[in-house]
């Protein structure tokens, strides 16, 4: 993928204060996070289904760096950009994913169930299509308060043909919500390729279909997605409704730590672009020394690398304190 934008409403880049190089940094983190994380489920200190997003990694970078304090996520199978993007704890993150008491929902959320009300991180969910009917209540009642935030709804390509898609596209155009609807189209729904489930692939086109604008954006390239994003979250903040965003990417992985593979044709991720590539060599032509790059990646791996160390010291949560934890719930305490 070539094109950086394909516009179909009117989207001048916007500048934020986010430079390429923080970008950068974030990417390489998270891409050190998925590498380790695979890992760990080898080794058994991560159990569970592990869905990561290695070669995704501009999209939810780009995005994530669109957002103000207030504004709100709503994320999917696939939430670890969305992790680092918002500027949760590594350490945390990587003690709730190992199950441990010190992670962020205490050790019961999993890998893809992290929530973080600080940074405006709604829980994501596992069902598919789900996020984005969460987005049209939290979109409602940004609207109704009327202080300019916005809620970026993260779903996948597997998701487009769920009804929860339809009827949520419909209402937020209907209520005019400040949504912005990301979908990151890695090109498989499962083990499913996109065009063996979706007639028209273009996926951005459906947008026409409810009178909102549609745009279609390199995935891999994580100044285009912010400036996408960057647009859209303005339009929504000016009151003018959503915008449905595709960004093309590739998974470079299968789609979960239980996936079989075989589905996949090994050559068809060729023509995709490394997205921490591309935004290195970017840099290098913008006078960013080797030496920096070097220097950006070996802080990232210690990063990681002492957050897995934090993680595995932490101890295990008190099987008493589930019941209590569920009581709250019952109560409404926790709420």
């Amino acid at each position: 993928m070539t094109q950086a934008m394909r516009n179909h409403g009117s989207y001048p880049p916007t500048s934020t204060a986010i430079d390429l190089l923080e970008l950068y940094r974030r990417m390489r983190v998270l891409r050190r996070m998925d590498e380790v994380l695979a890992e760990l489920v080898a080794d058994k200190l991560v159990t569970g289904p592990m869905h990561l997003g290695i070669g995704q990694e501009a999209t939810g970078i780009g995005a994530t760096a669109a957002l103000r304090p207030g504004d709100l996520v709503t994320a999917t199978h696939r939430p670890h950009a969305q992790y680092v993007g918002l500027g949760l704890s590594l350490g945390r993150t990587f003690a709730e994913m190992m199950g441990r008491a010190d992670g962020q929902c205490g050790g019961r959320a999993g890998h893809m169930l992290i929530a973080d009300q600080e940074r405006g991180l709604l829980g994501p969910s596992g069902i598919v299509g789900h996020s984005l009917l969460l987005a049209v209540g939290h979109g409602f009642a940004q609207r109704r308060a009327g202080q300019g935030a916005v809620t970026l709804c993260v779903t996948g390509d597997g998701a487009v043909n769920s009804g929860a898609f339809n009827e949520a596209l419909n209402m937020m155009a209907l209520w005019q919500l400040p949504v912005v609807v990301l979908v990151e189209n890695n090109g498989y729904g499962l083990s499913v390729r996109l065009d063996r489930h979706s007639r028209e692939t273009e996926l951005y086109k459906r947008a026409a279909g409810y009178g909102v604008p549609g745009v279609l954006v390199d995935g891999n390239d994580v100044e285009a997605v912010r400036d996408v994003v960057s647009a859209a979250a303005e339009r929504a903040r000016a009151a003018q409704g959503p915008t449905l965003v595709e960004a093309l990417t590739f998974r470079n992985t299968g789609f979960s730590s239980s996936d079989r593979g075989g589905y996949q044709d090994p050559g068809e991720g060729a023509e995709f672009t490394d997205p921490l590539e591309l935004a290195a060599r970017r840099l290098v032509a913008g006078g960013t020394t080797a030496a920096r790059l070097a220097e950006v990646d070996q802080r990232a791996a210690q990063e990681v690398e002492e957050a897995v160390v934090f993680a595995k010291a932490s101890p295990w949560p008190d099987p008493a304190e589930l019941f209590e934890y569920a009581a709250k719930w019952d109560q409404g305490a926790l709420l």
